[in-house]
């Protein structure tokens, strides 16, 4: 006697939905590329415009801004050749020809400030040990 198998149920709603959310994130994610032109890797859905653009008008005034302040705490009398006077004229028209530019300038100098303050938070330990021991020593000798 041969049995027969019961014919194949076809697909439930929600494993059609399953598959198709599936199919849809691999072609998204294939599909997703970075400006560089790689791929992005961890998230597969593009960016909304509007996102982007409220990013990217947040970057722009925060860029201002930081140019605005910086400006403000300018020395008076400062003269034509003080350094201070100079990086904050180059920065104000650096902002004036590409604020891309600026952004990035900015977003470039502050993690390497970052990694400076981190570093010199590293090597505090260290020096504190041998601050106390040249103080004793100093000490010592009046």
């Amino acid at each position: 006697m041969k049995t027969t198998a019961p014919p194949a149920a076809p697909p439930s709603l929600l494993t059609q939905l399953n598959t198709h959310i599936a199919q849809a994130s691999k072609a998204a994610g294939a599909g997703a590329q970075t400006e560089a032109g790689g791929p992005t890797g961890a998230d597969p859905w593009p960016e909304l415009r509007s996102a982007r653009r409220f990013r990217e008008t947040w970057e722009r005034l925060g860029a201002e801004v930081q140019v605005q302040q910086a400006q403000a705490r300018a020395p008076q009398n400062a003269g034509p050749l003080n350094p201070q006077r100079l990086v904050l004229d180059i920065l104000a028209h650096m902002g004036e020809l590409s604020p891309h530019y600026l952004r990035r300038f900015l977003a470039h100098t502050e993690s390497l400030l970052w990694l400076e303050q981190a570093q010199g938070q590293l090597k505090v330990p260290a020096g504190k040990g041998k601050v106390s021991t040249a103080a004793k020593a100093t000490r010592r000798k009046t």
